[in-house]
């Protein structure tokens, strides 16, 4: 039992992927099925609970704009909210000591951060339930959580009317924010009441399975449909928008895992001279060729996509920089044996410790792409040392 996660409204810990509605049985243990699962709380009753509190994608774009002045801003507070907290001797006694009031602080950075995120999905409805769990196990009354939401909705709201200057925009964040408390106090209190909604639980199951099997009936007929919008037809690997899902995914997977994520980001050198010199044709077969190389080089937990134009990314699940180094060399070799084609190629790692979000990992990876691009424009203008197979360098991640 971790009391390290008491009376705050976030928790650091990670939740579980988003549970296939009936996937698991009636008989399923616990452990082997999500929080959003066993509460029955699929993609449709997440999308009416927010309909309901008029929680739009307005909402979500506003909070999502506030997150520079929040993070600008989180350390400080941070510091006030524990500050109020603390000074509330019933929860100063049930932290008990300096090593547990670190952790909250930690959790309570990234409950905060998730707040502006922009993202409200599966992982984020997890990570609420995940609160309402903790805190219904170690006996916490709800008094206490309620108060401590009240105290950081104070604060934020503060911070957020000192460092916007746009009335109108203060306006809409705070009704954001607001809404999305709601939504997830709701989340909290349904694993607080749980055992209150036992008959309910069973009409409503009842009525989840009547819709899955709707759902089936038009999933049947749709699946190859969206399928197919998610890969990229001339390569057959993943498009822009699917990388970027399953790049989010896999960082997730990476944090509850503790585990390293590498992701090798590469474009071919001079395609657009090949282009301009011997047509679109022959440049759209060899980002055909380079599309077949890459899916036969990487493994089948990897997640390869063609990006756009000629740049391509492979993530690497689990595997450190040095390993990553290793595939990006063999991969160039191939490249240049089966598809007569240079490739700059700019590696990172993230985990297993501290994780970059999805936007700097990329641009970490174009940045380092593009400083080997210089390099291997710079050793064009030079006479040739001796042959060789190409290299894919990178710096450290």
């Amino acid at each position: 039992m971790d009391s390290g996660r008491f009376a705050i409204p976030g928790d650091a810990a990670a939740a579980a992927e988003w549970p296939d509605e009936g996937a698991a049985p009636p008989s399923a243990r616990p452990t082997e099925r999500t929080l959003a699962d066993q509460l029955q709380l699929h993609h449709m009753e997440i999308a009416r609970r927010k309909e309901i509190l008029g929680f739009t994608p307005a909402d979500v774009a506003v909070l999502a704009a506030a997150r520079p002045v929040i993070d600008q801003q989180l350390e400080a507070i941070v510091a006030e909210f524990y500050e109020r907290q603390t000074a509330i001797e019933e929860i100063s006694l049930i932290i008990g000591d300096a090593e547990t009031l670190r952790r909250l602080r930690a959790a309570q950075r990234e409950y905060i951060a998730d707040l502006f995120s922009g993202f409200y999905d599966a992982d984020y409805v997890n990570n609420r339930l995940r609160i309402g769990q903790v805190h219904k196990r170690l006996g916490v009354e709800p008094k206490y959580y309620l108060s401590a939401i009240k105290a950081l909705k104070d604060i934020l709201r503060a911070t957020i009317k000192a460092r916007v200057e746009d009335p109108q925009v203060v306006a809409a964040t705070l009704e954001a924010l607001d809404r999305l408390l709601h939504f997830d106090t709701a989340l909290v209190f349904d694993t607080y009441i749980r055992s209150m909604l036992l008959e309910l639980e069973a009409a409503r199951e009842r009525a989840v399975r009547y819709a899955h099997s709707l759902e089936e009936r038009v999933a049947e007929r749709t699946r190859e449909l969206a399928e197919m919008s998610r890969v990229d037809a001339l390569t057959g690997l993943l498009n822009q928008r699917a990388f970027h899902e399953e790049l989010r995914r896999e960082l997730a997977r990476a944090k509850r895992d503790a585990a390293p994520l590498a992701l090798a980001w590469f474009d071919i050198d001079g395609f657009k001279a090949i282009n301009d010199a011997q047509g679109h044709q022959r440049g759209d077969e060899l980002l055909r060729i380079v599309g077949r190389v890459v899916a036969s080089a990487k493994r089948d937990v990897d997640v390869a996509a063609r990006h756009g134009g000629d740049e391509f990314a492979v993530l690497l699940p689990g595997t450190p920089h040095e390993g990553a180094r290793l595939f990006a060399m063999r991969l160039a070799c191939r490249l240049q044996e089966e598809a007569g084609v240079r490739v700059s190629m700019g590696l990172v790692q993230t985990g297993p410790e501290a994780f970059d979000g999805p936007d700097e990992l990329l641009r970490k990876a174009d940045q380092r792409m593009y400083a080997e691009k210089r390099v291997h424009a710079k050793s064009r203008r030079r006479p040739p040392a001796g042959g060789g197979a190409p290299e894919a360098e990178a710096g450290a991640a």
